[in-house]
């Protein structure tokens, strides 16, 4: 393992990025409806969870995504990984040295 994302991984995630984070976008802004549709709890409370919500998930985006270079894709990846935004089929388009990342961090994860 190099530490550095392949050339040819780093063309693939560039090209599915706005999709990916376009996803993440989908299951936040979901979560905030779900928030608000809610019967439980006062309107004070839904704003409270809201805020919340709000604020973990732009951790999310910040890790995933903020500084999106080549250098620094080799830590994110895990990370798109573990919060479910790379699908199988996306991961199988990444060189075995890059699933080796994923299958190794999972396995960390795991203990």
């Amino acid at each position: 393992m190099t530490g550095s994302i392949s050339g040819k991984d780093w063309k693939y995630l560039r090209s599915i990025e706005a999709e990916l984070l376009s996803g993440l976008c989908r299951k936040i802004n979901q979560g905030a409806a779900d928030i608000l549709r809610s019967k439980a709890g006062s309107e004070h409370d839904k704003y409270l969870k809201l805020y919340k919500h709000i604020e973990a998930s732009d951790r999310i985006i910040a890790d995933c995504f903020n500084d999106w270079s080549r250098s620094n894709l080799w830590f994110k990846l895990p990370l798109l990984r573990m919060h479910n935004l790379l699908t199988d089929e996306q991961i199988n388009h990444l060189s075995d040295e890059s699933r080796e990342l994923l299958v190794r961090f999972a396995a960390l994860d795991k203990s």
